[in-house]
């Protein structure tokens, strides 16, 4: 039970990668607060799921696009809780489309929901972890910042590659205060976000990826949770690959 007494907020876990990452963290001791925007059959699904494994838990709804909601969300949390100790920035959507089909409406709803989002959950997070001295963020970017491929939008690329910046950025002002910051590149895992590809195309990527199947969520939360535990307690401003050997720094 290596997060017994911890309070965890997952952004974006009423599916795919966060509700897993929701789940682990309640497996191994901590108490989640389940953050949704619109699936609310989703969240009371995980949320039941927490509280079976006997750990208190919260779902709250928001829109990360809108500060004062932001602001709410914080607020109810230490209504509850009192605290906050691990922030999981993994609210995001996808949108694969050609360069010539994305209008600045879609650029900047993109980087509003998947950069803006981290950015400020963070800055909110972020004077708990300095009255407690300490504090962890592990923000969920994306191959696609690295590499720009994979079918997805520039808008969408943009924006993990502006989460990776903002990882080293915060990890080097915030180590004074024994906060970390991390983040995790996922690539074809197997959720919803992966599922607009075809049959045929779906194959051909695998067949790219040198350990030839698709990623686990479950794969991504448990890293997740050790960027964020002690044994990872000398590591900051990293990005861990998780791509099945795809790309390789």
């Amino acid at each position: 039970m290596i997060f017994s007494k911890k309070i965890v907020l997952v952004t974006g876990s009423s599916k795919g990668i966060g509700k897993s990452t929701a789940l682990y963290f309640a497996k191994h001791g901590a108490d989640v607060v389940v953050h949704y925007n619109s699936n609310f059959r989703g969240s009371q699904e995980i949320k039941k799921q927490i509280l079976d494994e006997g750990r208190k838990c919260i779902s709250i709804q928001a829109d990360l696009r809108n500060i004062k909601q932001v602001e709410a969300m914080f607020h109810e949390i230490i209504k509850k809780f009192g605290r906050i100790d691990i922030l999981v920035n993994n609210a995001g959507i996808t949108e694969p489309e050609k360069y010539s089909e994305t209008t600045i409406e879609k650029w900047k709803d993109m980087i509003d929901i998947n950069l803006t989002s981290s950015f400020l959950c963070s800055q909110l997070a972020i004077p708990y972890f300095i009255s407690e001295k300490t504090g962890c963020i592990v923000n969920v970017t994306s191959l696609c910042g690295k590499n720009g491929g994979l079918g997805a939008g520039i808008h969408y690329c943009a924006s993990k590659a502006g989460m990776i910046g903002l990882t080293k950025a915060y990890a080097n002002q915030l180590a004074q205060y024994n906060i970390r910051v991390n983040a995790v590149a996922p690539a074809m895992i197997d959720t919803e976000m992966i599922q607009w590809r075809s049959d045929d195309l779906m194959k051909e990527v695998i067949e790219n990826i040198p350990l030839r199947r698709l990623g686990k969520p479950e794969e991504v939360a448990a890293t997740i949770a050790f960027l964020s535990s002690e044994r990872a307690s000398f590591i900051t401003g990293v990005t861990i690959d998780i791509n099945g050997g795809m790309y390789m720094d």
